[in-house]
């Protein structure tokens, strides 16, 4: 159960950077999510070593108090525990720096019935990147077109991370991240991690909550309700 939701919380590479020297997981945000438009989406391809991802993050409700993002995962990993896997965080109107920015944190795997997430899963922090790290304004072409850029970027114990952000580009403005790791040089002992990217390969509006039903108390064996049937293929 934790593996599903370690792996829906370390999709970005930064934050795979983070959780392997065992420090608080931080999502880099330029954009204003009191201002962004409901139904913003973005779309990106991960690469985590041999292993590829697509991800996709949709700014899918706000009111007074609240900004709503969901998380949705695909990819063989996914596949293998139950297929897409979405995960809904309900934000502090202004998460940057907040103590606490996740109100709520809901997953649903596959087919099955919402859940809570457990509390001893650490939650989602969001922060701007360190100015002190900035490398310069830079256009950069992906998969979804040429993007005006800030690259930033991070010394880590683990590793080399590069983050170009744009803040036209809702609900992150993530437009790339990659990670090259550190050779590992610590003994057995020492972190290491694979050389990762994560690239965005579209945009749009219009996204809808995909999480509708109410979440129903954190329970294992629902975890595995949405996973495909022996002998039968996952469509």
């Amino acid at each position: 159960m934790k593996r599903i939701i370690a792996l829906a919380l370390i999709l970005l590479p930064a934050t795979a950077a983070a959780q392997a020297t065992g420090s608080p997981q931080s999502l880099p945000l330029v954009v204003d999510l009191k201002k962004a438009p409901v139904g913003s989406w973005a779309e990106y391809g991960m690469n985590f070593g041999e292993v590829k991802m697509k991800s996709r993050w949709a700014l899918v409700a706000r009111n007074a108090s609240s900004t709503t993002l969901e998380m949705s995962m695909l990819g063989a990993m996914a596949v293998q525990m139950g297929g897409k896997i979405t995960l809904k965080m309900v934000l502090d109107l202004d998460p940057i720096g907040a103590a606490n920015p996740v109100k709520e944190m809901v997953m649903q795997v596959g087919d099955g019935d919402p859940m809570q997430a457990p509390p001893d899963v650490p939650k989602q922090k969001f922060q701007k990147p360190d100015a002190k790290t900035l490398v310069g304004k830079e256009t950069i072409k992906v998969e979804a077109g040429a993007f005006p850029t800030s690259h930033y970027r991070d010394h880590t114990p683990v590793g080399t991370v590069d983050v170009w952000v744009s803040e036209d580009v809702p609900p992150l403005g993530l437009i790339k991240v990659v990670t090259t790791p550190e050779p590992k040089s610590g003994g057995a002992d020492s972190p290491s991690i694979p050389p990762a990217t994560m690239e965005l390969t579209g945009t749009g509006t219009g996204a809808k909550p995909t999480i509708t039903k109410r979440a129903k108390p954190f329970d294992p064996k629902g975890m595995t309700a949405g996973a495909p049937r022996a002998g039968k293929k996952h469509k």
